[in-house]
Parts: C-alpha cells; structure tokens; sequence
C-alpha cells in the first residue's frame, strides 16, 4: 500500500472522510516548513535572493519530471487561468478561426475564447454522453480553420479522464492547430505527459497537495517558435538594463519568457514540497492502488441509485466520482454533519480520492449517504 496510516501525514485526514482534493487539496507533509524556509529566506532580505533563484529552479525540474519534459519548458504563472488567458491573446485570430473544447470543460478553460467572439472567432463544443467523449468525435470536428483544441485531461464535472491525448495531438497538429491539455485535475493523481502537448496548465493547490498562488505552465518549443506571448517584463528579457532599452528588447529563453515578473516564491516552496512527496511515491502508483477505490465508490453510489455523471467504463477512471441530484446542497450539508466532506454544488455532488484516503473513508461517505438518498 502508498503507506500503512497514510493518514499519519495528513492530521485532517485522521479526523473526517476528506474526499474535496478536487477542490482543495491537504497540504503534503513537508509543506509547512517549506513556507518557514521561505520566510527565514525573507528575513536576510537581499541576501535570500539566490536561495528563492535555487529554490525556483528545483521546483521547475520537479514539474518536468512529473510531466516527463524539460525544466526549460516550465514557467510558473500566478494561476491557471492566467497562461491561458496569455495564449488567447497572444494568437493572430481571422475571422472563421474555431476553437474545440468539450461540455465537461471548467469555465476557466472557456471564457478566454468566448472573449475572443468579437474578433470572429467561433467556439465549439463536442457534446458528451453521459461523460463519455471519443476521438473519433474530435476528428469529425477538426479542420483547417480549428486553432486550438482544449481539454481537460480530467473533468472536474464527472472525472472523465481523456486518455488519446497524444492521438488527438496528431490529429490537432495535421490540421496545424495546438492541444492546450487542462492537467488541474489530473496532474498529482493520474500520469500527465507533455508528450505531443503544445501548451498545459495545472494548479498548485489541489492535488499536487501545495498552496494557492501558482499555474503550473508547459510550453512546447514549438509553440513558442510560433507565438509571442502578449505580456512581457523585466524577467522575461534577456538584457534587462542594455543601454538600448528605450528602444528596444529582446525576449529570454524558454518557457521564461512567458513570465512578466516575480513569482509566487512562497507557493513556489509549498509546490517544490508537495511534488517532491508524490514523485517520491510515485503517481503511476498512487494511480494504480486508488483505482480499487474509485471502483468501490463509484459501484457504492449505482447500487443507492445516484444519478452518476462519471462514466462506468474503467478507461475514463480518474480520482473523481460525481452524481447529480436537485438537493446537491443539502445532501452536502448532511454528509458535513457525519463528517464526510465532498463538493456540492451545480446540482451535483462530487467525491475524489487522493493518497490520504482510503477504504474507510468510502464506507463512511456510502453509510452516511444512504439514508440521505432514500429519503
């Protein structure tokens, strides 16, 4: 098993059936004096700069290695929906120029090309059935006017979780369009790979178990090579006090030079922390000895008769299992008073599944909604 009382890490965990990492995830052990390190860093002023330098270097090789890529091809951003936005605008748009994403899509994975309409730029959406999506519903869709197809490699709707990435990858690039990969849900919890991928964004403070405060950003070489990003600062030029500089710059290299400014350094020492505990585990293997959980959960909620969002065929299984129901709040609210904590709200009810869970906390959370759900 991940760990004999993997709850020993987690205090929380030992008190409740904490199942709302898709939401907030627990902080990994070694996170809170992360933050202390950081602070005693703060405390000798100029002279923690070169320990916050090291510090941001190291976390960025972490994020490569958990995506399988280079540290020259990470930056860390403010949030995720940020980078996003970034890309959005730094795209030259023509009137007819198509975007495709999927109903199970966060808004924050949306708006940003909603926002584009004015310029004539059409948004698509490949409807699902019962959480359900296929490649084959992509490639009908897919022209020489689709400039960027975005999905979640997990829905924080139903936990559907795409697995022909690299194979939509090829059939986007074809088109000569990019695959922007929403990794929030999935990164820390299931293998998320760079491979084939333009441009990904993550979250720090689900379940990569750091703090708020930064979006975790791969940006392929090649997309770089093909797109400006449209902010730019003093860390994202290469000679920052040239004596040209009121005339004009040149852009750093990598992934650098999408970051306008100083990072988050503090969540950059929480992140560092909570990536260095899961790489440590192993996620392939947090994935491998959850998906017993996910199963027993999942069939839980069929035999009370919820109205599941997440699909049941096992090639969709992320660390997420929702259902929908009128009363979303209230069985919320019921589930709080028996100490289970899920996600309400939208008219459903979600349940995820992280490395401080385990079989006591679905029996507690099927316990406590059975008689909730029959009334």
């Amino acid at each position: 098993m991940l760990d004999r009382n993997p709850k020993t890490h987690f205090p929380l965990a030992g008190e409740l059936a904490y199942l709302d990492t898709a939401a907030e995830g627990l902080p990994a052990p070694g996170c809170e004096e992360a933050l202390r390190a950081y602070w005693r860093e703060k405390c000798r002023g100029a002279l923690g700069l070169e320990h916050y330098f090291q510090t941001q270097l190291e976390t960025e090789d972490a994020v490569a290695r958990m995506l399988g890529g280079q540290a020259e091809d990470v930056v860390l951003l403010a949030n995720a929906s940020e980078p996003l936005n970034v890309l959005a605008n730094s795209i030259d748009w023509h009137p007819g120029d198509r975007v495709l994403v999927t109903d199970l899509e966060f808004p924050s994975g949306v708006l940003p090309w909603l926002r584009m309409k004015p310029l004539g730029v059409e948004v698509e959406v490949v409807p699902t059935e019962k959480g359900e999506v296929e490649l084959a519903q992509f490639q009908s869709r897919i022209t020489e006017k689709t400039r960027v197809v975005l999905v979640s490699q997990v829905s924080y709707k139903s936990g559907t979780q795409i697995r022909f990435l690299r194979e939509l990858a090829e059939v986007t690039h074809r088109a000569g369009g990019i695959l922007c990969v929403d990794a929030t849900q999935a990164m820390g919890r299931v293998p998320v790979s760079a491979q084939g991928i333009d441009f990904l964004v993550a979250s720090s403070y689900k379940w990569l178990l750091g703090s708020h405060g930064l979006g975790i950003v791969y940006c392929a070489p090649s997309l770089r090579q093909r797109f400006l990003p449209s902010t730019v600062g003093w860390w994202s030029v290469q000679d920052l006090f040239s004596p040209h500089r009121f005339e004009r710059f040149s852009r750093t290299d990598g992934a650098r030079s999408w970051q306008p400014g100083m990072p988050n350094f503090p969540a950059i020492y929480a992140l560092k922390a909570g990536i260095e505990y899961l790489l440590h585990i192993g996620v392939e293997r947090i994935e491998q000895e959850l998906r017993p959980l996910v199963v027993e959960l999942r069939e839980g909620l069929q035999d009370l008769g919820a109205d599941l969002l997440t699909p049941r065929d096992p090639r969709y299984a992320s660390g997420i299992v929702s259902f929908a129901h009128k009363r979303a709040e209230a069985i919320g609210a019921a589930l709080g008073q028996a100490g289970v904590v899920v996600w309400v709200g939208d008219g459903r009810v979600r349940a995820s599944i992280h490395v401080y869970n385990d079989d006591s906390d679905v029996q507690r959370c099927l316990e406590a909604l059975r008689p909730i759900i029959s009334s």
